[in-house]
């Protein structure tokens, strides 16, 4: 019996989903206890992660196979420079290169407020309320209008 292509929508999006939670998502995120239920029941342990990478799994169904892929990304060492920078470098790297940010034309601090407000309520950046702070500074001192 093949499987419809709905279900082949969904077993890859379930793929994706084992993947961010086998990586994790920043330590400041707050896990409900089924999430940590969850990541447990399926997440290796630190010890296995580091001893084997993640088996490449397949599924196919429909003529249509669906693979999983290892992808090593490289590391740029590209980080945002000086004093005040951790909160930034520990929050907006996650998504954002340094090099896209500082690239950004200057800004008030009132749009720099606003610019990062957006990225945790349109765009569900996991910053802590402790960093907005710290990362708008940063960010008005660095990029802001004079």
């Amino acid at each position: 019996m093949a499987l419809p292509r709905i279900a082949i929508s969904c077993a890859f999006l379930a793929l994706g989903g084992l993947a961010f939670a086998v990586v994790g998502p920043p330590e400041h995120h707050q896990w409900s206890a089924a999430d940590r239920f969850l990541a447990a029941a399926i997440a290796p342990t630190p010890a296995q992660a580091a001893a084997s990478p993640p088996a490449l799994t397949s599924v196919t169904a429909d003529d249509v196979t669906l693979r999983s892929v290892a992808v090593d990304l490289p590391d740029r060492g590209v980080t945002f420079p000086g004093p005040g920078s951790d909160a930034v470098n520990n929050n907006c790297l996650t998504c954002h290169s340094a090099g896209m940010v500082l690239n950004q034309p200057e800004m008030s601090r009132t749009v720099w407020q606003g610019e990062v407000e957006k990225m945790i309520g349109t765009y569900k950046a996991p910053i802590a309320q402790g960093d907005v702070g710290a990362i708008v500074d940063y960010l008005a001192n660095l990029k802001g209008v004079n």
